[in-house]
């Protein structure tokens, strides 16, 4: 199987052409860059490129964000504290929320045999704390604060924790944060040539 590059670089996310061959892989897979590209019918159309004819495309997206409470109270949470349009960002990650949306955008592209499930999974984080600081520094919100949690930053960091956390709050075990994830997961294939 042929690897398509970083995940911030990948062509699933940017919507550019790949570098990748053409039929050069048996299986493409994507975990939540698909919602994340500006184009993502172009995206698809790279996808499916590189796969051999009877190859296979796993990808996986996150489901409504009222479906997931952490991302929804972090989202709320930011919009409260940073203005309306500050939770842009968390809430593209979960733009094909419509399973339909995401068959439909994978019927377009050429895909054959589409299947979509849901599945709803408990995600754990030791605290509320490390969940948010983990979102404000390791993913694409790390560039609404004006430093790293810690440093100047810091306040807006706590403020924003209690307010996801006050949220969270039926979601809280002695054992840390544990909540409900849910994902679409669509798995689909190239059409073989006629012999």
């Amino acid at each position: 199987m042929t690897r398509l590059g970083q995940a911030s670089q990948s062509p699933a996310r940017t919507g550019r052409a790949c570098l990748v061959p053409r039929r050069a892989t048996t299986w493409c897979c994507a975990s939540s860059g698909c919602s994340l590209s500006p184009d993502r019918p172009t995206a698809l159309a790279q996808m499916r490129r590189v796969l051999v004819p009877g190859g296979r495309l796993g990808v996986s997206v996150y489901g409504p964000i009222e479906h997931n409470p952490a991302a929804f109270a972090l989202a709320r949470a930011l919009d409260r504290h940073l203005g309306p349009a500050a939770s842009r960002t968390k809430r593209a990650e979960h733009a094909l929320a419509d399973p339909v949306l995401l068959r439909t955008l994978a019927a377009d592209a050429g895909f054959t045999r589409i299947e979509v499930v849901t599945e709803t999974r408990a995600v754990r984080f030791a605290s509320v704390s490390d969940y948010v600081r983990i979102q404000l520094t390791a993913t694409p919100l790390a560039s609404l604060l004006p430093h790293p949690p810690g440093r100047p930053g810091q306040r807006l960091a706590e403020v924003l924790i209690a307010d996801v956390a006050a949220a969270l709050q039926p979601h809280q075990t002695a054992g840390g944060l544990a909540f409900p994830q849910e994902a679409h997961i669509l798995l689909a294939g190239k059409r073989q040539p006629r012999p």
